[in-house]
């Protein structure tokens, strides 16, 4: 049983696996807490079933669905990634500060200005089609989140603007100070938790919506469940049951995704990010509640 909890998703993810880089540069020496507390740093960690006899100790996670908090006495929560988050736990308003991310010493402003749009899937969206074409003829480039996160943060220095599926595709782009908008590509995009951070920046939901889920292959058996999902409307709360795909892609398909990718991307005021003070205010009181857990707990606390 690890320290740090974070989704450990095969074949990488870099939006978790910035949970890797970040705490111990934070706290040296973190792993002197390991086998008295569990860590919930970076994502969307707070949904299953927790073991209630152990310290809990969350800095910035948040839950992706209603109704799913477990709250017990053994929860030591310093801040959690939105305000439906600190509802779902019964938690005070200042606790709802934002996602912790951000305190990434990577994510510093700093862009091209003239690069080209980047457009960064949901892995498992990423997983599925060759989106290196479809993002081409959009005009864009793709940015696999697959990669480890110092790679896709170089790779979205490049580009002037990022259109992301990928949550902290999104979260990035605004604390370096890159305009972004929100797309949806498949069923699996998560609603909850976009609300749920966009709500701590003050910024509303309206995400460009593709008409068609582009898969390369689909089993019949996969197929008739979709079909399933989609008629009872399965997690439609916080999913999009209507994009969950019945049939593999055509090259039709694939040619009017990226249709409606260049057109959303070709109007400059779709993107946009937070003002720097902003982000600068979610850090100073993140690293507050960051040094007040390192008192108490015993640890080193370095911003370097």
């Amino acid at each position: 049983m690890g320290l740090i909890k974070y989704c450990r998703i095969a074949g990488g993810n870099f939006g978790d696996d910035i949970n890797l880089q970040l705490w111990k540069r934070l706290f040296p020496n973190l792993e002197e807490l390991t086998g008295r507390v569990f860590f919930y740093g970076v994502g969307t960690l707070l949904d299953g079933r927790h073991d209630p006899s152990m310290k809990k100790v969350v800095l910035g996670a948040g839950i992706g669905e209603y109704n799913v908090a477990m709250p017990d006495s053994n929860w030591d929560f310093r801040w959690v990634r939105g305000p439906m988050t600190a509802i779902e736990f019964g938690l005070p308003a200042d606790s709802a500060i934002g996602d912790s991310a951000i305190l990434w010493p990577e994510l510093t402003s700093g862009h091209d200005e003239e690069g080209p749009i980047g457009l960064i899937p949901h892995y498992a969206t990423c997983d599925s089609y060759d989106w290196v074409d479809v993002a081409a003829t959009a005009g864009t480039v793709l940015i696999n989140p697959r990669q480890e996160p110092n790679a896709v943060i170089s790779q979205m220095r490049g580009c002037s603007r990022i259109l992301a599926e990928s949550l902290h595709g999104a979260i990035c782009a605004d604390a370096m100070a890159i305009p972004w908008a929100a797309c949806i590509l498949t069923h699996r995009f998560n609603e909850f938790k976009w609300r749920d951070w966009l709500a701590t920046i003050g910024r509303q939901y309206q995400p460009l919506v593709v008409d068609r889920p582009l898969v390369r292959e689909i089993t019949p058996v996969k197929a008739y469940a979709n079909r399933l999902a989609r008629l009872v409307q399965y997690k439609r709360k916080t999913r999009y049951p209507a994009l969950r795909p019945v049939a593999p892609a055509t090259a039709q398909d694939a040619w009017l995704v990226s249709q409606a990718l260049k057109k959303y991307g070709n109007r400059e005021t779709n993107f946009y990010c937070s003002e720097p003070e902003t982000i600068e205010r979610q850090r100073r009181l993140m690293h507050m509640r960051c040094k007040a857990f390192a008192r108490e707990y015993g640890l080193d606390y370095s911003l370097a």
